[in-house]
């Protein structure tokens, strides 16, 4: 699925000049049991317990989840609320509810209480039992009178009923895991805005600080360019004209019209702001790439986070904060380490079913086409203008075909989103910057570019690699965030909706 993909430029030689990330933290999942000794087979649900703990721990990776197993089933609502309280306190991400037999209303209102107190995400699961005797555990009716009392507490919850080899069982805890992963990393997290705020105009890039701190757990910090352009001299002359050597000489690098000291002051600004970001352990920038840099610095900012995104530090462009927390949430539960890309839907053919994800040049070079290579050249856009006074250096290149994800959290709240799928296929380069010819694999493409001029959404999407809308609607479902049915008929018209 992701074959094909190169290194980025000059990769190896930018990590060994900038700090190493802080490694992400384990999650930790809590699976817990219910049963009652006193009418149901207490030995079988103690052995169900164990066995299932260790089944259902099997289908997460140990690099990445830490499992917490209560050692038999609960049928004491106090032994439980401590259980889950003192992991809460260590730091927990997830909880796995085995219906191990039938429980209490004392056990499920407990449950439910805690959870309004501790907001992680459940799943509950519970499984068919042996027919043609006594029943000896009742677990789907222990299912469905817990998810009630649940229900009725307005606690959100996962369920499945399945049996144990059934591959929907691994399919959803695997998805419920990769949500709650998810939802615990961004919790506590900070990240920049560079530049302190939106370039001028693009309203859509906008968030409310206070609904995305309350929703994701995310804060900002808004800090002026001067602090990384007063560090864009820590860097030696030598160090830099290397840099800028390799990328030049690359076997991919087909064209070159950016002159040395825009190309050079380009890879200085983006090795501070680099260092700045991993020294205080943000996850992601928002960078406001332009007027400052171009009016004052005459260079452009996209190459810079082309170079970033290669080293997975996450940026948007144009200080579009929704669409870094898009890329953030991309990131997480894509499947790939590739880094998402930000892009315009800037081509549309209905006859060809294709939409154009196109812009500048701040997508990471990693995402090059194989065959074809990048150019470094000056801004597109400035060269519309004025070529002399049009600066550099952008990356630009047809992006490798594949399975890709597209989405938008939408400014300013985050509170919404609209998803779809597709293929980017082989085509020309439509137009100079970044480039990939999308082909939808569910909806039309009529269909998606009608439904956001309908709505009026915002104007930049992110595209991860891979198929993972169901991971997303996931923990869309978890944060309380509404998706948006695309529902225009494809006609290429339609008329504004509220």
């Amino acid at each position: 699925m992701f074959s094909g993909f190169k290194k980025g430029v000059v990769q190896a030689q930018i990590e060994a000049m900038i700090p190493p990330p802080i490694q992400q933290r384990k999650s930790k999942i809590a699976f817990i049991s219910v049963a009652i000794e006193a009418h149901f087979d207490w030995q079988q649900a103690r052995d169900a317990n164990a066995q299932m703990s260790s089944h259902i721990k099997s289908m997460l990776p140990s690099s990445e989840y830490d499992w917490v197993a209560a050692a038999e089933p609960f049928e004491d609502h106090a032994a439980m609320e401590a259980f889950l309280s003192a992991e809460y306190a260590k730091g927990l991400d997830g909880v796995i509810l085995y219906h191990a037999a039938y429980t209490t209303g004392e056990i499920a209102s407990t449950l439910g209480l805690w959870l309004r107190a501790h907001p992680v995400p459940i799943f509950s699961y519970s499984m068919p039992e042996v027919t043609g005797k006594n029943l000896t555990a009742n677990r789907l009716c222990s299912q469905n009178f817990v998810l009630g009392i649940l229900r009725n507490m307005q606690v959100k919850y996962q369920w499945l009923f399945c049996e144990k080899d059934d591959e929907k069982l691994q399919n959803q805890v695997q998805l419920f895991a990769k949500a709650s992963r998810a939802i615990g990393y961004f919790k506590g997290k900070k990240a920049l805005i560079a530049g302190a705020g939106r370039v001028p105009g693009f309203y859509d890039c906008e968030v409310n600080e206070m609904d995305i701190i309350k929703r994701f757990g995310v804060g900002f910090d808004r800090v002026n360019l001067v602090e990384f352009t007063s560090q864009m001299g820590n860097y030696s002359d030598d160090a830099i004209e290397s840099l800028r050597r390799s990328i030049l000489s690359e076997d991919d690098c087909k064209f070159n019209n950016v002159p040395d000291d825009q190309f050079d002051r380009s890879l200085r600004f983006a090795l501070a702001l680099m260092t700045y970001t991993r020294e205080r352990d943000y996850i992601g920038v928002s960078l406001k790439n332009w007027p400052e840099l171009f009016d004052h610095f005459q260079i452009a900012g996209d190459g810079a986070m082309s170079l970033m995104n290669d080293q997975g530090i996450v940026v948007s462009d144009e200080a579009d904060t929704g669409a870094l927390l898009s890329m953030l949430v991309l990131d997480q539960l894509g499947d790939s380490d590739l880094p998402p890309m930000l892009s315009d839907l800037s081509y549309f053919n209905a006859q060809e079913n294709a939409l154009g994800l196109w812009h500048n040049g701040s997508a990471a070079t990693r995402l090059r086409h194989s065959q074809s290579g990048f150019e470094c050249r000056k801004h597109g856009i400035l060269e519309n203008y004025d070529e002399a006074t049009a600066w550099g250096v952008l990356f630009e290149f047809l992006v490798q075909p594949g399975p890709v994800t597209v989405m938008r959290l939408m400014a300013p709240s985050s509170d919404k989103a609209m998803l779809f799928e597709g293929e980017i296929v082989d085509s020309e380069l439509k137009f100079r910057g970044t480039y990939g010819q999308f082909i939808p694999k569910q909806e039309t493409a009529a269909q998606i570019i009608g439904t956001v001029m309908d709505k009026g959404l915002d104007h930049h999407w992110l595209v991860g690699r891979g198929h993972y809308i169901e991971a997303l609607r996931g923990f869309n479902y978890w944060l309380g965030i509404d998706e948006i049915a695309i529902d225009n008929p494809g006609d290429s018209c339609g008329f504004g909706k509220q």
